[in-house]
């Protein structure tokens, strides 16, 4: 019996030994993953899985947030915003009980992130406010500062995410820069410090090229790349392919095509050790446009294709990621974020490059009549400086409304229905902003989508519509969407080199076919016809 007693002691003894033991090591391959991270996201996700597992088989919940907090920041690098989400609440639950500030600041950081790169902006205000209250309870200060910088950084995301003024989102940059400076040279924090403060040069510079300050954006830059090259700040590789990327966009828009594929080709070379797919499809964008730019049709079109298949690529995982049920994200909300499918069906288009002299012998079998048809469209373009057709619209509508005395307007001959004239021009008023954000692209953009969008019923805004723009509802968003790609076509080259297909894609419509008759009932000829009219008149111009 005592034998049976003292073996039990030993295997209970033994078993604390153990789990101490396994904690110690799991804290080590932690900081191993961390280093890991900064240079092998994908391979560090995976161990950290591993890791995650291990510890909580043992119950180490200390192992098993660590390991989750790593791999929030590293889905998110990867632009998994949907998993940072998923993992986000259980890793609120673990530093909630562990009291663990910091952590539980920095997970309400990284869930907002990514709520706004999602377009779910009213949830990611919400956790970034939060983030913020619970930063002020950390008692470190290095550690406030830092994770603080982080939180303005992320604000910064959000107000640009939303279409705030630049020197909004500015401002909240160099909330962060104040921050990151209060930092001390503690070795812990050096890296961390610099890391923040090469991201707000580098955001700088490239709100300070929006502002069209492009020498001030350079030296933003150069000081960016400086600190990631130091190797005393061991700052990671995405950090320097970003403002390599961002470099050769600012020599692309000054048209300085050898530097934009200098610094393009370098930061390709660089993404490949972490495999950013999103920065990989910017990478070979500017690589495309530049070589285009340059009349080097091999490369263009070798990179034209890499864009295309990775852009596909993208596109279908984040029309899953959108159509998805986000049972697990939000309860039973659905998602409007219009600008964020609008940005996704605008970056879906994929080219092509067409034959010149194609569409050369397709512009000669044209007749006289239809090359006036072209002309006249040209002309109107050039009229309206590029303003959209849709915005002339509303200038008219504003002289029906203001000269209208009834209630009931007098062109109205088949409906009885009375529409208050305050109903009516805040309505009209709604229907500009629609119109100048672009969301008529979107392919299920239906009557009652766009009434629900403007708070009213479908049969108030189809009688509107028809009152006002003297158009049924398909044939106003028709003529939206081709009045939209018209000018694209007109305004940038680029547009020319599409396939019909595509063109179609990112309008609106369904087919190509659709667009195809859609665009001759419009115009007056076919879209191929008025791509070869303008790429004639470029060669043209070129001579």
């Amino acid at each position: 019996m005592k034998n049976f007693i003292f073996l039990i002691l030993c295997f209970f003894f033994s078993s604390i030994y153990s789990q101490a033991l396994s904690e110690k090591d799991l804290d080590k391959e932690i900081n191993e993953l961390m280093e890991l991270s900064s240079v092998n996201p994908k391979k560090a996700i995976q161990l950290s899985i591993e890791s995650y597992n291990s510890a909580k088989k043992i119950d180490y919940k200390k192992g098993m947030l660590s390991n989750l907090m790593i791999q929030m920041a590293k889905y998110f690098d990867l632009g998994d915003f949907k998993k940072v989400i998923e993992i986000s609440k259980e890793a609120e639950l673990l530093s909630s009980n562990l009291d663990n500030t910091e952590d539980l600041s920095n997970t309400f950081r990284l869930r907002a992130s990514a709520y706004t790169e999602l377009g779910f902006n009213d949830e990611s205000l919400k956790d970034f406010t939060k983030a913020l209250e619970i930063s002020e309870k950390i008692t470190s200060s290095d550690s406030k500062f830092y994770y603080r910088a982080l939180i303005y950084t992320g604000i910064g995301s959000y107000m640009a995410h939303i279409n705030a003024p630049v020197d909004s989102v500015m401002s909240y940059e160099k909330k962060t820069l104040t921050e990151a400076l209060k930092m001390s040279a503690d070795k812990n924090f050096v890296s961390k410090k610099y890391y923040l403060i090469s991201n707000v040069y580098t955001n700088l510079g490239m709100m300070t090229v929006a502002k069209g300050y492009p020498k001030e954006a350079e030296e933003y830059f150069t000081k960016a790349l400086e600190i990631c090259r130091n190797k005393n700040y061991l700052i990671n590789v995405q950090t320097e392919v970003l403002v390599l990327n961002e470099f050769a966009w600012l020599y692309f828009d000054q048209k300085n095509y050898d530097k934009a594929i200098q610094y393009a080709r370098e930061a390709a070379v660089m993404e490949k050790q972490f495999s950013f797919p999103y920065i990989r499809r910017d990478i070979y964008e500017i690589l495309f446009k530049s070589q285009v730019e340059k009349g080097n049709k091999e490369e263009s079109s070798e990179y034209m294709a890499k864009f295309t298949k990775l852009n596909d690529s993208i596109v279908n995982a984040e029309k899953k990621t959108i159509n998805t049920p986000m049972k697990h994200i939000l309860s039973e909300k659905e998602s409007d974020n219009h600008d964020s499918m609008n940005r996704i069906l605008i970056t879906g288009a994929a080219l092509f490059v067409l034959s010149i002299s194609g569409g050369w012998i397709y512009w000669k079998r044209r007749n006289k009549i239809l090359h006036q048809g072209y002309e006249e469209i040209i002309e109107n373009l050039k009229k309206a400086e590029f303003v959209s057709a849709e915005e002339k619209d509303v200038h008219a509508d504003t002289l029906v409304i203001e000269n209208a005395g009834n209630i009931v307007y007098p062109h109205e001959k088949t409906s009885n229905l009375i529409i208050k004239n305050n109903t009516v021009d805040n309505i009209l008023s709604k229907l500009k902003k629609i119109e100048n954000s672009q969301k008529f692209i979107k392919k299920d953009f239906t009557l009652t989508f766009l009434a629900s969008e403007l708070n009213t019923n479908p049969r108030y805004l189809s009688e509107i519509i028809k009152q006002h723009k003297g158009k049924s509802y398909n044939n106003y968003i028709n003529g939206l969407r081709i009045g939209y790609i018209t000018n694209k076509l007109y305004k940038n080259p680029i547009y020319r080199e599409y396939k019909i297909s595509y063109l179609a894609e990112e309008c609106g419509f369904t087919s190509r076919e659709v667009f195809a008759v859609i665009f001759k009932k419009e115009t007056g000829m076919t879209p191929s016809y008025f791509i070869s009219q303008l790429k004639q008149e470029e060669v043209m111009y070129l001579q």
